[in-house]
């Protein structure tokens, strides 16, 4: 049990599109105060100290001192730096995906977060959504039978990742959309089947956008421990005139039965045919997942529970994607290390 009335909450790094969101989410929780912003770019930490009303620090140390967690949302590279010096004064850690981006790194994490034993908590968002645990909870209880195969996508906008440089920089990304989106479906795979994933294959390519120094297209088959099978396909491919940002969809099919989910299918999708501009181009107004995340981190925090998504399974899931560009490289399946 944590004996505060507020968890002191700063942001190291906002670099990543979903710090607005996180922080939105974390000044609705009367638990939880946002006290300040560090980023080595001192002009995005500028901006969102404007947009949230919270100081910036030049020095992350100041900032780690009056905080009792942080949240990281730099550029990927950053992760596992900032995560460590957060860890070693005693801060717990909500952190973007993916945890890092080597497992050399990732396995550093999961020590020192057992040794300190704080809470590290994974922005596996995708877990708080309330079809794919809707979907968990049938699958566990049996509802399809045995679990045989599971096919997902989770598709971005191509002209996303142009917004903010690094996400195509391979030295702050560690990657393109592998990297970037593995993640979320094959956490998924593992968190329904109750499964490690065993063995990768990939192919990967730049598709969409040929100029990148980094790939914008793949298709990952993987085997999970309990025999079934996983397809993933997370590519940066819809058009930039796409009508959504892009997608997570999930079919889970069993010895008994099918589960159809997309995730954020609860949505209105209009154009004027008088006025082809004035438009509501995609309005989502299903769950906020953002927000569980981010109310379960602080509930965590206060009440001493146990994370939806640990550093474990953020080392799980950098593990998945290395593999993934091994296999790759080798043209071969791949066991994660």
């Amino acid at each position: 049990m944590y004996l505060v009335e507020k968890v002191r909450t700063g942001f190291l790094g906002v670099a990543h599109f979903h710090a607005d969101s996180y922080a939105q989410s974390l000044k609705t929780i009367p638990q939880a105060e946002l006290v300040g912003v560090f980023d080595r770019d001192k002009g995005l930490a500028h901006e969102f100290s404007q947009k949230f009303s919270v100081p910036t620090y030049d020095d992350m140390e100041k900032l780690l001192k009056i905080c009792d967690a942080v949240v990281i949302t730099s550029e990927n590279a950053l992760h596992h730096e900032y995560a460590v010096k957060a860890a070693e004064e005693g801060k717990h850690i909500l952190c973007e995906k993916p945890m890092t981006t080597t497992l050399r790194d990732a396995d550093e994490l999961v020590g020192l977060v057992e040794k300190k034993r704080i809470v590290f908590q994974m922005c596996y968002v995708m877990r708080y959504h309330t079809v794919t645990s809707l979907a968990r909870d049938l699958v566990v209880g049996g509802r399809i039978g045995r679990l045989l195969v599971m096919v997902g996508t989770n598709k971005l906008n191509r002209s996303l990742p142009l917004l903010r440089a690094w996400f195509t920089d391979k030295s702050l990304s560690g990657g393109g959309a592998v990297m970037d989106h593995t993640v979320h479906l094959s956490d998924l795979m593992r968190w329904i089947s109750s499964a490690e994933v065993v063995e990768v294959y990939t192919e990967i390519g730049r598709n969409a956008n040929p100029k990148l120094q980094v790939e914008d297209s793949f298709l990952t088959t993987v085997v999970m421990g309990d025999g079934s099978i996983g397809h993933i396909d997370g590519s940066w491919t819809y058009s930039s005139g796409h009508y959504t940002w892009g997608d997570v969809t999930l079919e889970l099919l069993g010895s008994e039965g099918v589960l159809q989910v997309d995730a954020f299918r609860q949505n209105v999708y209009f154009i004027s045919s008088e006025k082809p501009d004035d438009r509501l181009v995609w309005h989502y107004y299903g769950c906020n997942p953002d927000l569980l995340l981010v109310k379960d981190f602080i509930q965590c925090i206060l009440g001493g529970g146990k994370p939806r998504a640990n550093v474990y399974d953020g080392r799980q899931g950098v593990a998945v994607t290395l593999a993934s560009y091994q296999s790759s490289m080798e043209g071969r399946p791949v066991r994660p290390g």
